[in-house]
């Protein structure tokens, strides 16, 4: 188990080596107080985040699947 906080500033790579961003912070369902994506940057006023679904693993970096396997049901459950 980590620490939101020890997630600030790791940088997110997809399952196909592109360098996507740095974790600007995290997403938290208020109810249930679970994690459900990281924020990575902005565009046009919104905040850009990845659904904590499509990560792989998080270890020195966090890697995420890629958009392709997304729509074509490469995540698992």
């Amino acid at each position: 188990m980590r620490r939101a906080s020890k997630l600030l500033g790791m940088r997110i790579y997809s399952d196909r080596g592109k360098y996507i961003g740095a974790i600007e912070d995290v997403v938290i369902e208020d109810r249930e107080g679970v994690v459900v994506g990281l924020v990575f940057g902005k565009k046009a006023g919104r905040a850009l985040t990845i659904p904590y679904k499509s990560i792989m693993a998080i270890g020195d970096i966090v890697l995420v699947y890629s958009k392709r396997e997304e729509e074509t049901g490469g995540v698992p459950s």
